[in-house]
């Protein structure tokens, strides 16, 4: 590792033969370091919104990173969740076309960014993932920083928007697997609490999302929980 990268930090850290040491991602593997070879700080182009992405981890669907899909550079960096977030949310795009090939799928996120940012003023698409009916995943805010999608949450949940409204029908098979196997991948690296609680944005908010459908679906995924409930 060089002098001076710039590392993620995943929020979690312990003290341990006089040192306080952070769990950091390099090269896509956990690792820890001592605080005294470190400086805490938020990188410069390091965090996935600013451009470097540590996004595809191990056993992570296809995820298309922000630079492939054409992101804008954000307007400023937001910042890292404090710790692994608890919760995930499942949104749905609400109006709009669905789409089932890349290029489609990476017009309407690159939609979402530019009414995210030029309508509602935010820093950048507030979403932490995007997932399409191509089977792929797309990189928003990605799995550490502070999104801007369940108000009351965005400090420690994680969103994941389904391309589509899906009041009326579900998304087809590859798109739910995506979603099971991008929550399974954040589990297995660290980047997900394994207690976390599994919820639709109506759950802790005033809206229909993630559409009906969608949201009745979700009730039989692994770890849902309704209204404010926690998982366990």
């Amino acid at each position: 590792m060089a002098v001076g990268e710039c590392l993620p930090y995943t929020g979690e850290h312990r003290a341990s033969g006089g040192y306080t040491w952070y769990h950091l991602t390099y090269g896509g593997r956990a690792a820890w370091a001592a605080s005294n070879w470190l400086s805490v700080r938020a990188c410069d182009g390091g965090s996935s919104s600013s451009g470097g992405s540590n996004v595809q981890l191990a056993g992570c669907p296809k995820i298309i990173t922000r630079a492939e899909w054409g992101a804008r550079a954000p307007a400023h960096h937001i910042g890292d969740m404090a710790a692994k977030p608890i919760y995930v949310f499942i949104h749905h795009g609400g109006a709009g076309n669905r789409c089932h090939d890349r290029n489609s799928c990476q017009q309407i996120v690159r939609g979402y960014q530019n009414y995210h940012m030029d309508t509602h003023g935010w820093p950048d698409i507030g979403y932490n993932f995007v997932v399409g009916e191509d089977g792929n995943a797309y990189e928003a805010r990605g799995w550490t920083e502070i999104g801007a999608h369940t108000y009351g949450y965005n400090h420690n949940g994680i969103a994941i928007c389904i391309i589509g409204d899906f009041t009326h029908d579900v998304p087809n098979a590859a798109a739910q697997n995506t979603v099971k196997q991008l929550i399974q991948c954040g589990l297995d690296n660290g980047k997900i609490s394994s207690s976390y609680t599994l919820k639709g944005h109506r759950d802790v908010g005033q809206t229909s999302c993630p559409g009906d459908a969608l949201y009745n679906l979700i009730h039989s995924w692994s770890h849902y929980r309704s209204g404010t409930q926690l998982y366990g």
